[in-house]
C-alpha cells in the first residue's frame, strides 16, 4: 500500500460518503444530546464525557484535550494510519471503486479485495457441506439432538443454517481441496483446517461436532461455533482468529437481531448459542450471544449503534458459574457504566435456569421472560444486591466487608447525581438489613454519615478540590443560563411575562453581579414605561441607560450586539427558557443539597437526632427533585 497513489476522484468520493458518527461509533459509545453526539474522548483519559460529534458538519471536537477534525483525521489519529491507508479502508467500507494512478496499483488492490471475497466463498461452501452432512446417516445423532433435545424444527435448523462436521480427519479437507480445488492456504486461512502436529499435511479443524455458523451483521459467514456430541472437551469450540473473525469483536445472531434492537431500543446479551436461538424462535429477537468471552468494549460499541438508549441487558446463567461469568463479562465495560454512558442491566432467571431451558418450560414462559426484562435491575443495584446478600450483616467482620465494598463501588461513580442517590440508597439498605427490614432512624443517620465520611464527600484531602471544581462548573452554567434569559427578555417581548412567571414560581434570582444589575435596570425602566409601544422599545432604552455605567456596559455588550450564534437562540425561545430555568433551579437545589450533606457530617448522632432526621429528609427530597429535573432534561434532548 505504501507506494500506491490513489486517484483524486476516489479521495473526494470517500470524503463525500463517509459518515463521521458511524466511524467514531466503532471506537466511542456515543449518546445523542441535542444536535450533537457526546462520549468519552478516545484520545485522553476522562470520566465525564467532553468529546462531541456534529453530524451535520461532520466534525468532532474534545473540550478536554482539544482534539478535533473530520472522519479521516480521526482514523489517522486513532489508528496511527497514513492518509492513504485510511482512504483505502474507507473506500472498502463504503463500497467505493478504488481508482489509482497506475494500472499495477489497481491490480494489487483488487487482489487484496479478492482474498476476502474468496474466504467468504470458502466458508459459505463449507457451511453448505455441513448442512448437507446433517441430513445424512452420519449426521443422525446431531439431527436428533437438535430435534429432540433442543426441540427445534427443520425450519428452525434451516434458518440458522445448522450443520454437522463428520468424524473424519480429512473429510472437509478432501471436499474443499481435492474436489472443489480451493487453494489449501486459503482453506487454512479460513480456519477450517490446520497443519498436523506430527508429519506433513492437514487435518480438519472440526470433527464430529454440531456446527453453528457465525455471521457478520450483513449475514456473511465468517466463522463457526461447534458443539461436541460425545461429551468430549471443549464442549464448545470456535473457529480460530482469522482475517474475517475476532471473537472479542463478534456477537452471534446480530444479523438476525439488529432490526429488532433498533425497534425495541434495547438489546439482550446471553451466554450461549442456543440461548439466543431459543429466544429468537419464541419471538424475542433483540438478542445476541457472546462467543465464550467477556462482554468487551468492542461489543458495546457495536451494539450502541443500534440503540440510542444504550440499554444493554445481560442474561447469563443464574448459578455460581453464571454469576461469575456475569461479573467477568461486565468488568471491561464498567467504566462506561460508572460514567453514565451505558445503561447496563442484569436479568437473572429464577431457580438457576438458563434462557433456553426457561423459555421452553411452560406456555407462559415468554410473557414471564418479558416481565423479567422490564424488571431487570441496573447493574449498580444488582452489584449492591450481590454484596449484601453474600454476607451476614450481623457478623461485624462481614458487615465491615460489605460496607467497604459499597464504599469502593460508590467512589467509582463519576456522576455526582448518581453518587448522591446511591449514598442514600445504600444507607437505607444497610440499615434495613441490620434491623431486619424495620425502620430505625438513628441507625440510618449513623450509617449515612459513615458512608459520607468514607467516600469522596468525606475525604478531607479531596473535599476542597472537589467542591472547587463543582463551583467552577456551576458558575459557568449560571452565566450561560442568566445570559440566555436576559437575551430573550430583551429581544423577544412576547416572552417577557413567561420569564417573569418562571422566575417567581421557582423563587429564582439572578446571582451574578452584572446580570443582577442589568435585571434591576430592566425593572426600573419597565416601571416607567406606560404603553405597549414603549415596551417594544425597552431594548433601546435599557441600552442607552447603560452608557452611564461603563464597567457593566462593557461586560454586557454582547447582549445588545448579537453574534450569529446568539441570533439563532432567538428562533427557539421556549426551549431556551425551559432549559435555562431548569439549569438555575438545578444549581439552587444542588447548593442546598451540599448544605444538607455538610450539616449531616457536622451533627452528632447521639445529641442531634432530630436535626439529623430533618436534614436527611430534606436531602432525600432535594435529590428527588434533582433526579426529576435530570429526567426532564434527558427527555427533552
Amino acid at each position: 500500500m505504501e507506494n500506491i497513489s490513489l486517484h483524486p476522484d476516489t479521495i473526494e468520493e470517500v470524503k463525500e460518503k463517509v459518515d463521521l458518527v458511524e466511524v467514531v461509533s466503532d471506537y466511542v459509545v456515543l449518546q445523542k444530546k441535542g444536535r450533537d453526539f457526546v462520549g468519552l474522548c478516545p484520545f485522553h483519559d476522562e470520566k465525564t464525557p467532553s468529546f462531541t460529534v456534529n453530524q451535520s458538519k461532520q466534525l468532532y471536537y474534545c473540550f478536554g484535550c482539544g482534539a478535533g477534525g473530520g472522519a479521516i483525521k480521526f482514523l489517522m489519529e486513532i489508528g496511527k494510519q497514513s492518509f492513504r491507508d485510511v482512504i483505502f479502508n474507507l473506500a472498502q467500507r463504503y463500497q467505493i471503486p478504488i481508482k489509482t494512478l497506475a494500472l499495477q496499483d489497481q491490480q494489487a488492490i483488487q487482489q487484496q479485495i479478492s482474498l476476502r471475497d474468496q474466504l467468504y466463498e470458502i466458508l459459505a461452501v463449507a457451511s453448505s457441506f455441513y448442512q448437507h452432512s446433517l441430513q445424512q446417516k452420519e449426521g443422525e445423532k446431531a439431527l436428533n439432538y437438535l430435534l429432540l433435545d433442543r426441540h427445534l424444527t427443520l425450519e428452525n435448523i434451516n434458518k440458522f443454517q445448522l450443520g454437522y462436521a463428520p468424524d473424519g480427519w480429512q473429510t472437509l479437507y478432501n471436499y474443499l481441496v481435492e474436489i472443489k480445488h480451493y487453494p489449501v492456504m486459503l482453506v487454512e486461512q479460513a480456519g477450517l483446517i490446520k497443519k498436523k502436529v506430527k508429519g506433513e499435511g492437514y487435518i480438519d479443524y472440526f470433527r464430529d461436532r454440531l456446527m453453528i455458523p457465525i455471521q457478520d451483521v450483513q449475514g456473511k459467514i465468517i466463522a463457526f461455533g461447534a458443539r461436541s456430541l460425545d461429551g468430549s472437551e471443549p464442549k464448545y469450540l470456535n473457529s480460530p482468529e482469522t482475517n474475517l473473525f475476532s471473537k472479542s469483536k463478534t456477537l452471534f445472531a446480530l444479523n438476525f437481531a439488529n432490526k429488532s434492537i433498533i425497534k425495541q431500543n434495547k438489546v439482550i446479551v446471553v451466554e450461549g448459542y442456543f440461548d439466543a436461538i431459543a429466544l429468537h424462535l419464541f419471538g424475542i429477537e433483540n438478542v445476541v450471544a457472546v462467543l465464550g468471552t467477556a462482554l468487551t468494549e468492542q461489543h458495546i460499541k457495536q451494539l450502541s449503534r443500534y440503540t440510542e438508549s444504550k440499554e444493554i441487558i445481560v442474561n447469563f446463567d443464574a448459578d455460581k458459574a453464571g454469576l461469575k461469568a456475569t461479573e467477568r463479562a461486565i468488568k471491561e465495560v464498567e467504566n462506561l457504566v460508572y460514567s453514565g454512558q451505558l445503561k447496563l442491566k442484569i436479568l437473572t432467571i429464577p431457580n438457576g435456569k438458563d434462557a433456553d431451558e426457561f423459555i421452553r418450560s411452560s406456555p407462559e414462559s415468554r410473557e414471564t421472560y418479558q416481565e423479567l426484562i422490564e424488571k431487570a435491575p441496573l447493574w449498580l443495584d444488582w452489584q449492591i444486591e450481590q454484596i449484601i446478600n453474600s454476607r451476614d450483616l450481623f457478623n461485624s467482620a462481614e458487615y465491615e466487608s460489605a460496607f467497604q465494598s459499597i464504599v469502593r463501588l460508590i467512589n467509582k461513580i463519576s456522576n455526582n447525581a448518581t453518587k448522591d442517590f446511591y449514598l442514600s440508597h445504600c444507607a437505607e439498605i444497610l440499615s434495613n438489613k441490620k434491623n431486619q427490614y424495620s425502620f430505625n432512624s438513628a441507625d440510618l443517620q449513623k450509617i449515612y454519615q459513615s458512608l459520607m465520611s468514607a467516600t469522596k464527600y468525606g475525604n478531607k484531602t479531596n473535599k476542597k478540590s472537589f467542591f472547587k471544581q463543582g463551583k467552577s462548573a456551576q458558575k459557568n452554567q449560571v452565566e450561560q443560563a442568566e445570559f440566555l434569559l436576559l437575551l430573550i427578555y430583551l429581544h423577544c417581548p412576547d416572552y417577557r411575562e413567561t420569564i417573569m412567571d418562571e422566575l417567581d414560581n421557582k423563587d429564582l434570582v439572578f446571582t451574578l453581579k452584572s446580570t443582577r444589575f442589568l435585571w434591576q435596570k430592566i425593572h426600573q425602566t419597565s416601571a416607567s414605561i406606560t404603553n405597549d409601544n414603549q415596551q417594544n422599545s425597552l431594548l433601546t432604552t435599557v441600552q442607552e441607560n447603560m452608557i452611564n455605567y461603563p464597567d457593566f456596559a462593557k461586560q454586557l455588550t454582547h447582549l445588545f450586539n448579537l453574534s450569529e450564534n446568539d441570533e439563532q437562540v432567538l428562533y427557539q425561545p421556549e426551549q431556551i427558557i425551559r432549559g435555562s430555568i431548569a439549569c438555575l433551579e438545578t444549581v439552587k437545589l444542588d447548593k442546598y443539597k451540599q448544605y444538607c450533606q455538610q450539616k449531616l457530617t457536622e451533627l452528632d448522632q447521639t445529641k442531634d437526632l432530630t436535626n439529623m432526621t430533618f436534614y436527611y429528609q430534606e436531602l432525600r427530597a432535594t435529590q428527588a427533585q434533582l433526579k426529576q429535573l435530570e429526567s426532564l432534561r434527558m427527555n427533552k434532548e
